[in-house]
């Protein structure tokens, strides 16, 4: 064989190989793309697993991609969904969710053993919203939203976006729970998804947890509390009502409280260290009522005021409901660690579990109001 053959031989062989294409390469249409995910457990111990599917083959009235919501039961997860995929023509694909719902019930009983399931499961991303309900899932996720019946697991990620700066609810990933359960001195936490009165989707509140136990739900003010604890990036609208010092009229004003930031310092040196939370944020007046003219600053700062203590009741409701239920979501004990690591080690984290309820938390609050409009009378001309 010549040197030139060699060559071409060589080459041919090159080029085949590298026309070969992907050897686990599937059509688009042919994936049973996996929209959102619900996971239930029965009175019998039975995994129901609920998928929302786009149907890529199938067009909507609007002319988007159909969805189709199916179950399948199991004695565990992974029998759960082999038993949907006998169900739906397409290999299911879980990439594409965006989020997974679990039943209070679940959470309860199988929680770790879902988690560790997402883990090892490669096509299931670590930046999936993960929430809970009391609902059943599989009713979440048969929820038609809005008149063009956009699909549950794409309302959801809208939701999440909103609530959090409501600081009715803020949104938790699958990698960001997994770290709250992983590291030292923090519990976890993730938001509650319901159905309201009109039948619609709501997401409000948060569950929290001790470990991989269920502990308890914090309703509107404890779930803000934490949030702004935890430096979430919250929006809140705060109404307040003073009395005007010269007229004796009440006035009422509603303010959007953002900018929040929140510094947490341990004190230690007797058995039972001190917490220190101060809490700043600014303000913007979006509606005032009341027959007073112009507002002067006196009345400006008399609804810092009342501000401050709206925020500082936020606080000392989180905090109460995290030392009764001895979960510290609130991540206290993380501050304890990055600030005087070697006496939580040796000393406080063995016995967090009975220091954490007893300990002292002083809060400090300060709002500044930096915009009310026109009809400020500046303080030179009072």
């Amino acid at each position: 064989m010549t040197y030139s053959t060699c060559t071409r031989l060589l080459l041919s062989i090159v080029l085949l190989t590298a026309c070969t294409g992907c050897w686990d390469y599937m059509e688009y249409e042919s994936l049973a793309l996996v929209r959102a995910i619900g996971i239930d457990i029965d009175k019998t111990g039975k995994v129901l697993l609920t998928y929302e599917i786009i149907q890529t083959r199938k067009k909507n009235k609007d002319g988007g991609n159909a969805s189709l919501v199916i179950q399948g039961t199991g004695k565990t997860v992974p029998e759960a969904f082999d038993n949907i995929q006998t169900m739906v023509p397409g290999s299911l694909f879980l990439g594409y969710a965006t989020t997974v719902i679990i039943s209070e019930g679940a959470a309860k009983q199988q929680l770790k053993n879902i988690l560790d399931i997402f883990f090892i499961t490669p096509s299931i991303r670590e930046s999936i919203f993960i929430a809970f309900t009391k609902e059943k899932p599989e009713r979440i996720l048969r929820v038609s939203e809005g008149k063009t019946g956009i699909m549950v697991g794409e309302a959801l990620v809208d939701f999440f976006k909103v609530t959090t700066l409501s600081g009715l609810s803020f949104p938790v990933r699958l990698r960001e729970f997994n770290k709250m359960l992983m590291a030292e001195g923090i519990e976890p936490v993730a938001p509650l998804v319901k159905i309201n009165g009109d039948a619609k989707l709501q997401v409000s509140d948060m569950m929290v947890f001790k470990g991989f136990k269920l502990a308890g739900v914090l309703d509107g003010n404890e779930t803000k509390g934490a949030g702004r604890i935890t430096n979430q990036k919250i929006q809140e609208l705060s109404e307040v009502s003073i009395t005007e010092p010269d007229s004796g009229d009440s006035v009422s004003a509603a303010f959007r409280l953002q900018d929040n930031k929140t510094k947490i310092k341990i004190k230690t040196g007797s058995e039972v260290p001190e917490v220190f939370i101060s809490t700043k944020a600014t303000a913007t007046m979006v509606q005032f009522d009341g027959n007073i003219g112009a507002i002067t600053q006196e009345i400006l700062q008399a609804c810092e005021r009342k501000l401050e203590g709206n925020v500082k009741k936020e606080l000392e409701a989180a905090i109460t409901k995290a030392q009764k239920e001895n979960s510290d979501f609130l991540r206290i004990g993380l501050h304890f660690y990055q600030q005087h690591r070697k006496e939580w080690r040796h000393t406080f984290k063995p016995k967090w579990d009975e220091v954490f309820p007893v300990v002292p938390i002083h809060i400090n609050v300060k709002v500044k109001i930096l915009n009310s409009g026109t009809k400020v009378i500046p303080l030179s001309e009072q």
